[in-house]
């Protein structure tokens, strides 16, 4: 395959996004500064507001087409990156007859269809085997860690399922939004998504035990900048108690320092812990946490402090 010389040697072509959300639109900002100005990015988006102010603030690195369905995407692109919330949003914006990205026209040359949202693994493998009974391409699961903060720095990591050919065609398109050393070839369908459920069940136990001594440490008196500073040189460290400290204050680029607005939030995560639990019974793991887990994020999604919050806003369901 050919590829433009430009940024990482992208492969030629139009590039398609659909899903301008809270990690979408970073994402498909940085893909559009990485294209070269040949490059189309063709975009679809539910929200006019996020069109508006996706085209303002990136319209000065190249040529972006807005257009009205995934169809059109898939039309007017050669690779399409999808970023939606949950499975039936996924399945619907591939499948649907009329409108729906596999209802595109056959192309001369195959197409390669990305999806890096994270979604049930079984969903994922219907879509695969959808695009690959159209003929009209390639596709993998390529779920991303980082969040919010990595998807506007450009350091996601992304957990590839698919086969070894298609990792290594799509990796300078991912590189584009992530960092090189981070992309990751998980194994066949399915397997960037199983990565991703697993590695997002351990956040969750993670989120919760730093809530748990983060308010442990306030309630006896300590200062929550000292005690975080020591967990963060000792075995306590992990990316909840460095980047995402519940403690408003503590870190600055933290979900806390905006009172816990945007981000990932709680109703996703609790909807990815129940993904893991369901993966862990399907494979006969034994999960010791899991049911406390999923309650205390069950629990703190019902509450008005926490609801539609990020998710480490569980700290306030904890605490207070």
């Amino acid at each position: 395959m050919e590829t433009t010389g430009h940024s990482q040697n992208l492969p030629l072509g139009d590039y398609g996004f659909i899903g301008l959300g809270i990690m979408g639109y970073p994402m498909a900002q940085n893909l559009r500064k990485a294209l070269p100005p040949t490059s189309t990015l063709v975009i679809c988006e539910l929200s006019q507001k996020q069109i508006d102010k996706f085209i303002l603030e990136t319209s000065q690195h190249g040529p972006i087409k807005v257009v009205s369905s995934p169809k059109e995407v898939s039309d007017n692109s050669d690779f399409i990156i999808t970023m939606l919330p949950k499975g039936p949003h996924v399945l619907g914006v591939f499948t649907n007859p009329t409108n729906g990205l596999l209802a595109a026209a056959p192309s001369a040359s195959p197409k390669f269809f990305l999806d890096c949202s994270t979604i049930e693994t079984a969903t994922s493998l219907k879509v695969g085997k959808a695009v690959e009974s159209s003929g009209l391409g390639r596709f993998a699961d390529s779920p991303v860690s980082g969040g919010p903060n990595g998807a506007y720095s450009a350091t996601l990591t992304f957990m590839v399922g698919g086969s070894t050919e298609i990792f290594e065609l799509v990796s300078p398109v991912l590189a584009t939004m992530g960092k090189r050393d981070s992309l990751f070839h998980c194994g066949p369908a399915g397997a960037g998504l199983a990565t991703k459920q697993i590695n997002n069940y351990l956040s969750a136990v993670s989120i919760i035990g730093v809530c748990e001594a983060m308010n442990m440490g306030v309630r006896y008196g300590l200062d929550p900048k000292i005690l975080s500073g020591v967990i963060n040189v000792s075995s306590g460290k992990c990316y909840n108690s460095l980047d995402q400290n519940p403690v408003k204050g503590v870190t600055s680029t933290a979900a806390a320092s905006k009172d816990f607005e945007g981000g990932f939030s709680m109703e996703l995560c609790k909807g990815v812990v129940e993904m893991a639990v369901q993966l862990g019974k399907d494979v006969g793991a034994k999960n010791v946490l899991s049911d406390l887990v999923m309650k205390t994020f069950e629990d703190a999604s019902q509450d008005e402090r926490c609801k539609g919050k990020d998710c480490r806003s569980v700290y306030r369901y904890i605490s207070e």
